[in-house]
């Protein structure tokens, strides 16, 4: 049994002890997923290397840790190695990787942690605390312990990142040595948790269990109406529903206190009927063709893709627009960038060139979204203000309408076009765009797209999958304002 702590139990177990021992006892339970956040972080991780020369890579992997205690030894021993990467140690059955172990000279060690987060967060405090008390077990003297993280005003000069200037650093060790007794007390804890012969009661919620690998193994015995799917359930609530053992929808009492939207989504599981409220005959008109139907797709990451632009600026590389005439006759037009230089203006022309000679209305499904990229855009290129302020006056919001006057028992409290399009057309194909099917992964395609990491053949399949993945979000648009209004 590998009772052993890592860093990233060791700040597991600080959030949930459910999931410290179930990553320790049962890890083959959990569902692992990369995120393009955490491959980007790797990127940024190689890049902070670059700014020590005479540094050296730990080749074993994490899952050959004595291998790569080994080589870490042999490199601490060798004098021209100025620093570590993914060094790795173990002291009191804690194993650790640092990212990179600087050597200062003097017989001293600095800890580097990299993060690809533009601000300072508290685990970062615990992350690089674990790695001190390890060290210093061992009998490093430690002087220096930074965090490099993303600056936020660098700007991409030329076509490469400049590594020298791409991190912010901020000296974590005063407080760190003030905090040693509280890591022993903490690791105390942890170890008790992970030596329990029981696996720990938690509750699953959505916020607290957000992006847990675990989720599906502790929520697989809860009822299709589970009363977590109720939109913002309030922690207070959430406990009052415990405290009477009620863990189905279709069993809240009549008079117990929730909010409209709240009310709508039990009335419907209970009696299994759709919600419609008195006003959606007369709302649904706002919606009636000519219409346009929008979607843009945006990329979000550390590494900024072409010049001018800054770590986490938002950038719009595709978008979907469906036309539904009158007489129902349906066009479509489509932007997909395929150049790493900035092709922003050229996506919003092409875009404004098709909606801005007549007034049609332009449906979008959650307007905040595309208001706020096109204000963005805006800003950017103030020449096309005028035109760019016409159109977000014209935009309507579907999802705000259904939000407003429909819910339907299948929505299981979720207004994502994910959970609509399936309960209300069941037999329309799903999303399954090749290797995109949400936002995240529409994201780490186009950036792997853009950034040559794929041969001829496999750019032509992406290329395509990212377009069939958008043009499915305005299709559905039109598909779920058709059967809406034909329905209901």
């Amino acid at each position: 049994m590998s009772m052993y702590l890592t860093k990233s139990r060791y700040l597991t177990g600080q959030h949930c002890s459910k999931k410290l021992w179930l990553s320790t006892h049962r890890y083959e339970l959990g569902e692992y997923v990369k995120s393009f956040a955490a491959t980007i972080g790797d990127e940024v991780g190689v890049g902070a290397t670059t700014n020590y020369p005479n540094g050296k890579m730990i080749q074993a992997s994490y899952k050959e840790h004595e291998a790569a205690v080994k080589e870490t030894l042999e490199l601490i021993n060798d004098d021209e190695t100025g620093a570590i990467f993914e060094a790795a140690f173990e002291y009191e059955n804690i194993r650790i990787r640092v990212d990179i172990f600087e050597r200062l000279g003097d017989n001293k060690w600095g800890i580097r942690e990299v993060k690809s987060s533009k601000s300072v967060q508290d685990h970062f405090y615990n992350d690089i605390g674990i790695q001190y008390y390890v060290l210093v077990g061992l009998g490093y003297n430690i002087a220096s312990a930074k965090l490099l993280h993303t600056n936020s005003n660098y700007v991409l000069q030329g076509k490469e990142i400049n590594w020298g200037n791409f991190f912010s650093t901020v000296e974590y060790l005063p407080g760190i040595k003030e905090s040693l007794p509280e890591i022993k007390k903490e690791l105390l804890h942890l170890r008790e948790i992970q030596h329990d012969t029981k696996e720990p009661f938690i509750y699953p919620s959505k916020g607290f269990c957000k992006g847990c690998e675990f989720w599906d193994y502790c929520t697989k015995e809860k009822p299709s109406d589970w009363v977590e799917h109720l939109p913002r359930l309030s922690p207070k609530k959430r406990n009052e529903l415990q405290e009477l053992k009620i863990e189905n929808i279709a069993k809240i009492p009549e008079g117990f206190s929730l909010t409209n939207n709240q009310s709508k989504v039990v009335n419907a599981t209970k009696t299994g009927k759709v919600f419609c409220d008195d006003s959606f005959s007369s709302e649904i008109k706002k919606y009636n063709p000519p219409a346009y139907y929008f979607d843009f797709e945006t990329l979000s990451c550390a590494i900024p893709i072409f010049q001018g632009l800054k770590p986490f600026e938002r950038v719009p590389f595709q978008w979907s627009l469906h036309h539904l005439s009158a007489e129902g006759k349906t066009q479509h037009w489509e932007f997909l960038a395929r150049e790493k230089t900035d092709f922003r203006r050229e996506m919003i022309e092409s875009f404004i060139n098709i909606v801005h000679p007549n007034q049609d209305k332009i449906i979008v499904y959650n307007a905040s979204f595309e208001k706020s990229v096109l204000k963005e855009m805006g800003v950017l290129y103030p020449d096309l203000q005028d035109k760019i302020d016409n159109i977000i006056e014209r935009i309507e919001d579907l999802m705000a309408f259904i939000q407003k006057n429909f819910y339907h028992p299948q929505f299981n409290g979720s207004f994502s076009l994910k959970k609509v399009l399936p309960a209300l057309l069941p037999h329309e194909e799903q999303y399954s765009e090749g290797e995109v099917s949400g936002g995240d992964e529409a994201q780490a395609q186009f950036y792997n797209l853009i950034c040559d990491k794929y041969d001829q053949n496999k750019k032509a399949t992406v290329a395509d999958d990212l377009i069939a993945y958008c043009n499915k979000d305005t299709h559905s648009l039109i598909l779920i304002y058709q059967h809406l209004l034909k329905n209901y």
